[in-house]
C-alpha cells in the first residue's frame, strides 16, 4: 500500500517517510475508507472485500483534508489484468499523499493480496529491521543515523513495532491477539497452509496458533495449476503434432483455488488483517527499493532491494534469506494473479486460455513460475511424475 501511494518516484517516497505517523495513519484509513466496494459482489469478494467501516467522516474527514490526502485514482479499481507496476505517482514532491483531483475517475483502492505480505516476510525483513531499530535506538553500534532517517526510525517504531492506537482500521492488537508475529503466521497458515521459512531468532520453531480450517491443499494444487500454464505457454505455438495443453484442467485448477481462497474470505473474514499486513510488508519493501535514507545510515546502497537487504543483515547480524531477490521479485505478480483467480472469471476453459496466451497474464505466470520454481526447489516446468 505505502509503495502505491509513493509511486515510482523516490522523491514520493522520501516524503512519505517524513510525514508524520498520524499522517500515515490517516493515509491508511482514507485507502480502506476509499476501497473497492461493489455492494452487488459477495462479501470477500476483491471487489467487496469487507463491510467494516473506517474512522468516521466527523474525525477521519477534517485529519484527511488538512493533511491533503486524497485516495489512488479509479485506475486501482479494475479487475483484470494489472500493470506489474502500479502507475501511481504523487503530483507534487512536496507531498507524496497528494493525488489526481480529476472528478471524473472513481477514486477506488485494490491492495495487494495476502500472498504478497508472505513473500515479502520471508525475506526476514521485518526481523532485520527490528534489529535495526534496536541497534539505533540503544546506542551508536551502527553510528548516527542521518536527519531524514530518523523520521524513518519513528515512524517504523511507532507504526509496526507497538500497538497501534485505538479505534484505527490497523489496530488488530488485544489482549487475545498480544502478537502479531505470531497473528501473521496464523494468517498464513490459514489461507496458504503455510508457515514462514524461519523461525525465532535462535533458531526455534516460532509459536502460533494453527487453525484447523486451514487451505492445506493450496500448495500441490498451485503447482499443478503452474504446470499445466507452463505446458501451455511452452505450446502456444505448436502448429504441428500433439498439444498437450488442456484448458479444461487450467480453469479445473483455477476453480479449485478460487474456491480455497474464497473459503477463507466468507463474509469478508481476513480482508482487514490482509490490509494491514500487506500495508506493512510494503512499507519495508520500499524501503529497500532504492537508496533510502536508512539505507544510507546503515551504508548499506546497491543495485537492488535484495542487495541492500544483504548488507543491512550484514550490519546487524541476522542473515537475510538468500533466495530474497525470488521473494520480491515473485511477490507482486503472484499477489495480482491470485487476485485474478479469486474473482472467479477464469473457470471456464475459455477464459483459462489467458494464463497462457501472449499478454500480461503470460508474463506473470512466467515469473511466478520461475520463482516458484527456485524458492521450492521445485521444477514447474516438467510435469509432476506419479507412482503407482
Amino acid at each position: 500500500m505505502f509503495r502505491r501511494f509513493a509511486g515510482k518516484i523516490p522523491e514520493g517516497a522520501l516524503a512519505l517517510f517524513k510525514c508524520h505517523p498520524l499522517e500515515l495513519t490517516t493515509l491508511l484509513e482514507v485507502a480502506w475508507k476509499s476501497r473497492v466496494h461493489d455492494a452487488a459482489k459477495v462479501l470477500g469478494h476483491p471487489g467487496h472485500r469487507s463491510d467494516i467501516l473506517p474512522v468516521p467522516d466527523f474525525w477521519l474527514n477534517p485529519m484527511s483534508r488538512t493533511a491533503s490526502i486524497e485516495p489512488p485514482t479509479g485506475s486501482e479499481a479494475v479487475i483484470g489484468p494489472l500493470p506489474p507496476v502500479n502507475p501511481l505517482t504523487g503530483t507534487t514532491l512536496g507531498n507524496a499523499l497528494n493525488f489526481s483531483q480529476d472528478p471524473t475517475q472513481r477514486r477506488t483502492v485494490l491492495w495487494d493480496h495476502l500472498i504478497y505480505a508472505y513473500m515479502v516476510e520471508n525475506t526476514r525483513i521485518y526481523e532485520i529491521f527490528r534489529r535495526v531499530l534496536y541497534e539505533f535506538l540503544y546506542g551508536e553500534k551502527l553510528g548516527v543515523p542521518l536527519p531524514d532517517a530518523h523520521h524513518w526510525l519513528r515512524n517504523t517504531e511507532e507504526l509496526f513495532y507497538r500497538d497501534p492506537p485505538s479505534f484505527f482500521i490497523t489496530s488488530i492488537t488485544s489482549d487475545i491477539r498480544g502478537d502479531l508475529r505470531a497473528y501473521r503466521r496464523s494468517a498464513y497458515q490459514r489461507m496458504f497452509g503455510m508457515d514462514l521459512n524461519h523461525g525465532t531468532e535462535d533458531g526455534k520453531p516460532y509459536p502460533y496458533v494453527r487453525a484447523e480450517a486451514a487451505n492445506n491443499e493450496f500448495v500441490p494444487t498451485f503447482e499443478e495449476f503452474l504446470r499445466e500454464v507452463w505446458i501451455g505457454i511452452e505450446n502456444l505455438k505448436n502448429g504441428i503434432g500433439p498439444n498437450p495443453t488442456d484448458d479444461a484442467k487450467i480453469a479445473d485448477l483455477a476453480e479449485k483455488l478460487h474456491d480455497m481462497l474464497t473459503t477463507r474470505r466468507i463474509n469478508g473474514n481476513l480482508s482487514r488483517e490482509e490490509f494491514v499486513f500487506v500495508s506493512m510488508m510494503s512499507w519495508f519493501h520500499l524501503t529497500v527499493e532504492f537508496d533510502s535514507p536508512i539505507v544510507v545510515s546503515l551504508r548499506a546502497e546497491a543495485s537492488s532491494p535484495e542487495q541492500r537487504l544483504f548488507k543491512i543483515a550484514q550490519r546487524v547480524g541476522l542473515p537475510a534469506h538468500g533466495l530474497s531477490k525470488s521473494y520480491f521479485d515473485i511477490a507482486d505478480f503472484i499477489s495480482r494473479v491470485l487476485i485474478l483467480i479469486e474473482t472467479g472469471a477464469y473457470n471456464t476453459p475459455a477464459a483459462a486460455s489467458a494464463f497462457y496466451k501472449e499478454g500480461f497474464l503470460q508474463d506473470a505466470m512466467k515469473t511466478i513460475i520461475r520463482h516458484w520454481s527456485i524458492i521450492t526447489g521445485r521444477e514447474m516446468k516438467a510435469r509432476k511424475v506419479t507412482t503407482t
